[in-house]
């Protein structure tokens, strides 16, 4: 009721003054703009984890081999699961190889394929092993590649958020951008 009454009186006001013609449009925000003011604070969130932790907080291990897209193994046999990650299952016993398994395998080896040691990250707030025994934790490369955060990316990974973890928003953006991008598991 409010823009009518503005409306008409905009028009009444437009027509006894010999001014140009208004319109309600030119009193309210164009709705382009709305819109992308409202994405552009989550488009542009910067995600600042990597430049404080990384590598002042490294534990770094040599790497002995890739188990799957989001395992791997290091020093003396100490498996390590990413944090905030799941790729297909490959290796699982008693369960077919699933869909991108062997892809997300793949993706994650070509990722440390020249790599002799691996960073790791623990998070501050998740738990440090999984239920498997396994060391949770963020694996860089000696050059600074972020492996969770490439593996959501190529969407070769989804998010895995039944635990709370520190990067759990910027991994999610991650996996959003994927699943638009229709890359990996989201074609």
């Amino acid at each position: 009721m409010k823009y009518i009454t503005l409306f008409l009186t905009l028009v009444f006001l437009s027509g006894c003054s010999g001014m140009t013609e208004l319109s309600l449009d030119d009193f309210l925000p164009a709705i382009e703009e709305f819109i992308i003011e409202q994405n552009s604070s989550s488009i542009d969130e910067e995600f600042s984890y990597i430049s404080i932790n990384f590598p002042q907080n490294c534990d770094w291990k040599p790497l002995k081999r890739v188990v799957d897209g989001d395992t791997i193994i290091v020093d003396r046999d100490l498996r390590v699961r990413f944090i905030g990650i799941d790729t297909p299952e490959t290796k699982r016993e008693g369960y077919p190889v699933q869909p991108y398994g062997l892809e997300a395998s793949a993706k994650m080896k070509e990722l440390l394929k020249d790599t002799k040691r691996v960073c790791l990250i623990e998070d501050s707030i998740g738990d440090k092993y999984d239920q498997y025994s396994r060391k949770l934790a963020y694996v860089f490369t000696e050059d600074g590649v972020d492996t969770n955060g490439a593996m959501l990316k190529s969407g070769l990974a989804r998010g895995y958020f039944r635990f709370p973890f520190d990067r759990k928003a910027e991994f999610r953006s991650y996996e959003r951008e994927a699943k638009d991008l229709k890359v990996g598991i989201w074609e």
